[in-house]
């Protein structure tokens, strides 16, 4: 079966026309004529624009518009076949064998805990006070509760350590002469991280 462009070559051929003067004829440029002819598709501009020159054409060259639209139809829709190449996805993810899962997945926990390590040693560990409150006014001794991490030790005015229990709480008690005094507590964790509180503090009597 002819196509579009075979049937309107012969017609223009017919007439003893060349493509200049039937462009000049229908308003048509050249240069889509030319295409038209050569079955050229991807040179032509929109399916509906291409089906307005097939008409305007076939009107000229006394050929049947529509049987002409229905072949080009056929013709601009279906692929060429011939020509037709298929492309491969082709992926570029490294391909992890079942095998290796484990040991990817052992590597990354090791990773995490590594960090959270780290993150450990450079943390110096809490220290909350709970009693006594800062400006408060006490009877010696005076006792000292609080909470910290629970690998650490806590110091109060350089001489009195304490050992919080499992949880990090800690209780003791302290002598101080009276007056006006400023509590001196740091906590000291195993990695010798250290965390300062001062509490000034009065004291009445004893």
């Amino acid at each position: 079966m002819k196509t579009v462009g075979q049937i309107i070559r012969a017609g223009r051929q017919k007439r003893n026309l060349s493509v200049e003067q039937l462009s000049h004829l229908t308003k048509i440029d050249s240069k889509y004529i030319t295409a038209l002819e050569s079955d050229q598709y991807t040179s032509l501009p929109s399916e509906t624009f291409t089906k307005g020159f097939i008409r305007n054409l076939s009107q000229r060259l006394s050929l049947d518009a529509d049987e002409l639209v229905a072949i080009f139809r056929r013709d601009f829709r279906q692929p060429d076949r011939t020509h037709t190449v298929k492309f491969h996805r082709r992926s570029y993810l490294p391909k992890v064998s079942s095998q290796l899962l484990p040991f990817i997945i052992g590597g990354l926990v090791f990773v995490v805990y590594l960090i959270f390590q780290f993150r450990v040693i450079l943390t110096p560990p809490k220290l909350e006070i709970y009693r006594p409150f800062s400006a408060a006014v006490l009877v010696s001794p005076v006792e000292i509760e609080g909470d910290t991490a629970i690998d650490a030790s806590v110091i109060v005015n350089e001489d009195t350590q304490v050992k919080p229990d499992a949880s990090g709480h800690f209780v003791t008690k302290i002598n101080l002469p009276v007056g006006e005094v400023v509590l001196e507590i740091k906590s000291v964790n195993r990695f010798g991280r250290t965390t300062f509180k001062k509490l000034p503090v009065t004291i009445i009597s004893k």
